[in-house]
């Protein structure tokens, strides 16, 4: 686990980058001089590849060339810094942690939002990132509160942007997609006090609850909030769960105590069988549905099992039986 930093720091981070002028300014906060810096984001590249999705389908990925990546993690820690500063108490997914803080905005934080409640509503927003255009994030820096001026803000929009839109695979794009979504976050918790809800955010799935009832008049509003925002709507994925059957948030059953689903456990024993038998290679062919893999989507395989495995302790707990029996079994 990454050390946290120090809230003074992430303060100093956030005003260093809030009080920038210009391009050469951006380059020398990234630790870059100017002709350095402007080579990267002229020539940068990206490798798009399929893997498939837990439940069926495939999710292209975006994956920056190493010298595009290495800069916009560096740009990472000073949108995440500022982000830290500004978000919305609702706004879980993809959050910077520090030290000492009073309630950390982790995935299991956000669930315990909507614990033993009569009613959970499920929203989940299509194509998210690529629903974010380089247009919009031009713009955002050029508005209020930063009002960069235009040379800086497509500066910016060209690091985080691919193909006119936000890329799966870019670091930086979850907490651009945050830092966009503020003003919905704003109206959403508006709606949210008027009809007595429960609301958060977990990057692209929405969740509001309650132990009264969600009327037709609420779910309008908040549709009609999500896509004037220019979103869409997962019709899929919008789903009303009661009481009475399992209710969950980002994967965490809720009914109770914050748990996991059983087939999801499931799931995890069967892929570290998989790789223990047949090999990594092989494992990750059939995973990804794939005739041939390299190395990178090899390492996906075990990253991603890995943290699943995490998920599952910090859910159920560091102690708990199922998390050390398949910590041990990976």
């Amino acid at each position: 686990m990454k050390e946290k930093l120090e809230y003074s720091i992430i303060t100093k981070k956030a005003i260093r980058f809030f009080t920038l002028k210009t391009t050469n300014g951006l380059a020398k906060l990234l630790v870059y001089s100017p002709t350095e810096f402007m080579g990267i984001i002229k020539n940068a590249t990206y490798r798009e590849f399929k893997i498939r999705k837990s439940k069926g389908g495939t999710r292209t990925i975006e994956s920056p060339n190493e010298e595009l990546r290495v800069l916009q993690k560096r740009l990472n820690l000073y949108l995440q810094s500022l982000y830290c500063m500004i978000k919305p108490e609702v706004a879980y997914g993809f959050v910077l942690s520090y030290q000492k803080e009073k309630k950390p905005h982790t995935i299991v934080s956000n669930a315990e939002n909507h614990l033993n409640k009569k009613y959970v509503l499920n929203i989940d927003l299509k194509d998210f990132f690529h629903s974010i255009s380089t247009v919009q994030v031009k713009e955002f820096f050029m508005n209020s509160p930063f009002k960069f001026n235009e040379d800086l803000a497509t500066c910016l929009a060209l690091i985080c942007c691919y193909q006119g839109r936000l890329p799966m695979g870019a670091p930086t794009s979850p907490v651009i997609s945050n830092l966009i979504c503020i003003p919905l976050d704003k109206l959403l918790v508006a709606i949210a006090k008027e009809h007595k809800l429960m609301y958060s955010r977990y990057a692209d799935d929405i969740t509001f609850s309650t132990d009264e009832t969600i009327s037709e008049v609420a779910i309008a509003q908040i549709k009609a909030s999500i896509t004037n925002f220019g979103f869409s709507l997962n019709e899929k994925k919008f789903r009303m769960q009661s009481k009475f059957r399992k209710q969950s948030v980002t994967g965490i059953v809720v009914n109770a105590k914050p748990n996991v689903d059983r087939k999801y456990v499931r799931n995890i024993r069967a892929t570290i069988y998989d790789i223990r038998v047949n090999g990594l290679e092989a494992a990750t062919q059939k995973h990804y549905s794939l005739g041939v893999v390299d190395k990178q989507q090899m390492r996906k395989l075990k990253q991603t099992v890995e943290g699943k495995i995490n998920f599952i302790g910090q859910v159920k707990g560091k102690d708990d039986v199922v998390y050390k029996g398949l910590y041990q079994g990976f």
